[in-house]
């Protein structure tokens, strides 16, 4: 009986540690889940999901071409269907040019996108926007290559 109720308390033991592991950044498990499946990852800053695979800019521009505003309509349907409705939105350019330009355009880029999330129902004073420049690249400016990468915006979860 005394190895029964042992094996009983270990188990709520591990079951509430797990639980607290799995709401991951103030989410239920649900939401993380459904983030970790869209492409987030956890990060110091919350879940983000950084958009170069699926949301590059042209050198000097800041327009989403029309088939990645599908996919950013959709992430927006999820993120409402799962109660994920605070949103930051952080872009980025390469290093070509003056700073306080690409500063202007990364925010213009992060606008861009906000702005699929505003026509899909998001309130404006749960939106986010910031413009980072050329500050922080994810790989060096070295090649045409690298430097598309870095002409991006990332998404934020703010729990």
């Amino acid at each position: 009986m005394l190895k029964k109720t042992a094996v009983i308390c270990l188990i709520f033991t591990l079951s509430a540690v797990l639980s607290a592991c799995m709401s991951l950044g103030n989410l239920s498990y649900k939401q993380a889940k459904m983030l970790k499946n869209e492409g987030f990852v956890l990060t110091n800053d919350g879940w983000t999901l950084a958009l170069p695979e699926r949301l590059l800019f042209n050198f000097d521009d800041a327009q989403i071409k029309k088939h990645q505003q599908t996919n950013l309509i959709s992430l927006s349907n999820q993120l409402h269907k799962y109660n994920l409705e605070k949103v930051k939105f952080v872009g980025h350019t390469d290093n070509i040019g003056q700073a306080s330009y690409n500063l202007q355009l990364s925010e213009k880029r992060a606008q861009s996108v906000a702005n699929i999330f505003l026509n899909n129902g998001f309130k404006a004073n749960n939106i986010q926007i910031i413009g980072r420049g050329s500050e922080f690249p994810i790989v060096s400016n070295d090649t045409e290559e690298h430097r598309a990468q870095n002409r991006r915006v990332n998404i934020t979860i703010i729990p």
